[in-house]
């Protein structure tokens, strides 16, 4: 059902698969490298489980490299802002967990959600995809409690009584 609503996710794979069985290996959207030496192995086994960690890489790796772009692009408006104090604490597979103070995070919020859903059009890298990045802004007073964005600043917005 769900490669029959997106038919591309089907040729992004063969593709990519087919790819790496022709050169060994896959790269993420940055150019990182990973050789899988499995893709040309004769147990099927092996040989599937190379192509899965191929289309993976790709995904994952990518994923990767766009946060790690967004890291830096709001470390240095950070660091150039001569209001925003914000700190980064943790960074969990597409997470980004910071530290705000209650009066920044409207400024801080706006900052993050820029830098993050602009990263398709980062000519500067001639990077471009075809698909939008959509960024969820979370904010609470610990990781364990955190709340859609909009509700934290808005309490008449929130579901619950």
């Amino acid at each position: 059902m769900f490669l029959q609503k997106y038919k591309k996710i089907k040729d992004f794979a063969q593709a990519t698969i087919a790819q790496c069985h022709q050169t060994g290996y896959v790269t993420s959207i940055m150019g990182r490298r990973r050789p899988l030496p499995r893709i040309h192995a004769r147990d099927q086994q092996l040989r599937a489980q190379a192509e899965r960690q191929a289309v993976n890489f790709v995904v994952q790796g990518s994923a990767a490299d766009l946060c790690k772009m967004a890291m830096i692009r709001i470390f240095t408006a950070v660091a150039t802002s001569p209001s925003l104090t914000a700190r980064l604490v943790a960074q969990i597979h597409d997470e980004l967990l910071f530290e705000v103070q209650d009066a920044q995070v409207p400024e801080f919020a706006a900052l993050v959600r820029a830098s993050m859903e602009s990263l398709p059009q980062a000519q500067a890298l001639q990077l471009q995809l075809q698909v939008p990045l959509k960024v969820n802004l979370r904010v609470g007073r610990s990781w364990g409690h955190l709340a859609p964005l909009q509700e934290a600043l808005d309490p008449r917005l929130s579901s619950s009584p």
